[in-house]
């Protein structure tokens, strides 16, 4: 089952990407704000895989539903899409709660 995790996180983040488009709540209110925090983000996820990677902390995964390839030594491409998947989950779910506090507040 070679690359399966690779397409639940694909399959995830186009859910994200939905349930954004669908209310504008980051990526689709604001594109390049939205791409800026996104690569803050991913790039902060990334340095901290390095550094756990360095220090011993982290080696790639053996599990068959990996493809197997590497972007750099025992970081997977399952990574690179899980952090933009997180950091994007992170923020969809942060402008959504921040939209729906703020209606609240303004409706009472």
């Amino acid at each position: 089952m070679t690359g399966w995790y690779l397409v639940a996180l694909l399959v995830s983040l186009a859910g994200v990407a939905a349930i954004d488009a669908r209310h504008r709540l980051f990526a689709w209110a604001h594109p390049r704000r939205a791409l800026a925090v996104l690569a803050v983000g991913v790039s902060l996820f990334l340095v901290w895989d390095a550094v756990a990677i360095a220090r011993g902390f982290y080696e790639r995964g053996r599990g068959d539903t990996l493809l197997g390839i590497e972007v750099a030594p025992h970081l997977p491409v399952e990574e690179l899409v899980f952090v933009t998947f997180f950091s994007y989950l992170a923020m969809v779910v942060f402008t959504g709660a921040h939209r729906l506090v703020a209606g609240r507040a303004a409706g009472s």
